[in-house]
């Protein structure tokens, strides 16, 4: 993952000056440790810094500059060749990605974006149209965000350096907050009102004079449909796809670590990249598995030391039991003050986690971490009625449909009522695609702020009306992703490229476009991926029900360690009344260990967002102090000094 930034003054004869720039890309030096070069023409300039992870990547020179053409590229472009055969332009030797993705554009304009898969994001200068494109991959695996101030835009890889270099206070975006809570933000926010997220899929465009818009350029298509004889053929079809999707990914100059936590995704990546490995040399393959053996059902070891077996070497193990003992009395403390994050959720405890992962990083030598997310989403290992039954409903095909019911409802035990209610719940959903995003259950009882209903990229972000029950339900789980990638910080210590197989958009199309009872069944979770995997992962994890996923180690801290809430109540709370209401936070702490993981996680997120927003207002980021925090604020700061 490189690092971009940089500036565009709306009017052609505002100059920017070479120190203004760099102030700005200071920000993204520790991202792009590789070094990187600035481009500086009058009112617009680029910054570039280079983390390599590519052989192809070592021969980059950026920013490209050709023909009055200036383009920052951050991406690994997986179709090299396709887009190579489509340009005219003849290259000497093997072009750089980015130089094919600017010859892509030169003849094809926006339009060439949807044509670009692999995990991508750019800046780049059109001066035929004399315009400004900010662009992300289709879901989001690189991240561009960008500040409109009144002169002019500035965009960077990372949301700390437009905080930094803000001329002016920034306002707190409580719609961003609410999300934290409910459970992710609006993909396009951030903690911050001027400062946005390029859309996954999309691209902003700026104009002389201060003009923006912003356009989708790819969506799924509504139309395509794969329709075999016979399981066999979506099987094989699946593996090629898979195969396909992970050797992209295995594109590296050096070791690569892969995650291995003993479920069925991190399991097939590792699986496959072997099987891929055996029939094309190339780098080689750790792998990083973490355990908790104080959680229930938290100790994976019996099932990735089965991968390792079938390996024939051991990876690197991460007691997380032991990690929480020792860093207990760091859960809630906020981090030193030479680290400023531009988002709440991160303490001491933090750190010391990535720490950790760095220095496992540097033993291997590798820059590059294979991670499984995305194969729960989108491979069935959530069970979810809805699309089936309201797809019997659409055809007006009675018998599958009560066949269908019948088989879900003894499989989750719901009464009939119950799955007909969310099958014409979903069907509502494409008229009104908001409902895809209506969190479960009531608002906290403590929280002043509700789920966040204005989520503005939405709409525009998948072509709901034309889509079935089956895509919307695919479309509306790209967005959640699209909202956790976006969110995703660059750790705080090191940096990492983090390559997701999953999130293929290759394997996206084929799996949206094959019938939902393929991926998914009544008693079958992930029925493709256990059917077509079935020789290349170990039975026992494949055969496995269902993965622990516990939240234990921010809760155990507040139940053991009361003095550490004392603390966090010791005074009056800047959120107070805002984000939550203290008193009734306070009381809801008493009851943790009844209220179950989602009540507790957004208990702990309350508290991580009011330590966030003390440090922001004592460094004097937000132009927001309710009075009530007035006497905190100038308390912890006299503190400091002393």
């Amino acid at each position: 993952m490189s690092g971009l930034a940089g500036i565009f003054k709306f009017d052609p004869r505002d100059s920017i000056t070479r120190p203004e720039l760099m102030r700005l890309a200071k920000g993204i030096d520790r991202i792009g440790s590789d070094g990187g070069a600035e481009y500086l023409r009058q009112n617009l300039g680029m910054a570039y810094r280079a983390f390599h992870t590519t052989t192809e990547s070592h021969s980059e020179i950026q920013p490209v500059v050709r023909d009055g053409f200036i383009l920052t590229w951050d991406g690994r472009l997986d179709n090299r060749e396709e887009i190579r055969a489509r340009i005219r332009r003849q290259f000497d030797g093997t072009p750089t990605d980015a130089e094919l993705v600017l010859g892509a554009y030169q003849e094809l304009g926006t339009s060439s974006l949807r044509e670009l898969i692999g995990d991508w994001a750019l800046a780049l200068w059109d001066p035929a149209e004399r315009r400004l494109i900010l662009a992300r991959d289709y879901i989001g695996v690189r991240r561009l965000f960008f500040r409109v101030d009144e002169n002019g835009i500035a965009w960077c890889t990372a949301v700390e350096p437009l905080v930094q270099t803000a001329s002016r206070k920034l306002h707190l975006d409580l719609d961003f907050l609410a999300g934290c809570l409910y459970p992710r933000p609006p993909v396009e926010t951030t903690p911050y009102r001027e400062i946005r997220s390029v859309v996954p899929a999309g691209f902003v465009t700026v104009r002389y004079g201060g003009q923006l818009t912003s356009e989708q350029y790819w969506w799924l298509n509504p139309q395509a449909q794969i329709r075999y004889s016979k399981d066999c053929e979506y099987e094989e079809h699946f593996v090629n796809e898979f195969r396909t999707a992970v050797s992209r990914r295995l594109r590296s100059d050096r070791t690569m670590l892969a995650e291995l936590s003993g479920g069925v995704d991190s399991s097939s990546v590792v699986c496959m990249a072997d099987a891929i490995r055996r029939g094309e040399p190339g780098t080689a393959i750790e792998t990083l598995s973490y355990y908790d053996s104080d959680a229930p059902g938290g100790d994976e070891r019996p099932y990735f030391t089965r991968v390792e077996q079938q390996r024939g070497h051991t990876g690197h193990h991460i007691s997380v039991s032991e990690f929480n003992q020792v860093t207990a009395p760091q859960a809630l403390s906020p981090l030193p003050n030479e680290y400023f994050t531009g988002s709440p959720g991160y303490s001491a405890k933090s750190l010391s986690w990535d720490t950790l992962i760095d220095a496992i990083q540097r033993q291997s030598g590798a820059r590059v971490i294979l991670s499984g997310i995305g194969g729960d989403e989108f491979l069935g290992g959530v069970q979810y009625e809805a699309p089936e039954l309201a797809d019997h409903l659409l055809k007006g095909a009675l018998l599958p449909f009560l066949k269908s019911t019948l088989q879900w409802g003894l499989a989750r035990k719901k009464t009939v009522f119950a799955l007909i209610a969310e099958s014409f719940n979903l069907i509502r959903a494409s008229y009104s695609p908001l409902r895809l995003l209506a969190p479960p259950g009531s608002p906290f009882p403590w929280a002043r702020l509700k789920p966040p209903t204005c989520h503005v990229a939405f709409p525009d972000f998948a072509r709901w009306r034309q889509l079935s029950p089956a895509l919307l339900c695919m479309e509306s789980t790209r967005y959640s992703l699209a909202q956790q990638l976006t969110g995703a910080d660059p750790p705080l210590v090191g940096c990492s490229e983090l390559r997701y197989p999953f999130l293929d958009r290759s394997l996206y199309v084929f799996l949206a476009s094959i019938p939902r009872t393929q991926i998914l069944r009544a008693n079958g979770r992930r029925h493709l991926q256990r059917r077509a995997l079935r020789d290349i992962v170990p039975d026992e994890v494949l055969s496995r029900k269902t993965k622990s996923f516990g939240f234990r180690s921010a809760l155990a801290v507040l139940s053991s360690q009361p003095e550490v809430t004392a603390n966090l109540f010791g005074a009056d709370w800047l959120s107070d009344n805002v984000v939550a209401d203290a008193a009734t936070l306070r009381e809801s702490l008493a009851h943790l260990e009844h209220d179950g993981a989602t009540a507790g996680r957004a208990l702990i997120t309350a508290l991580e967002i009011e330590q966030w927003l003390c440090s922001q207002v004592r460094l004097g980021i937000f132009d927001w102090t309710p009075p009530s925090a007035v006497c905190r604020v100038q308390s912890d700061s006299v503190s400091e000094l002393s």
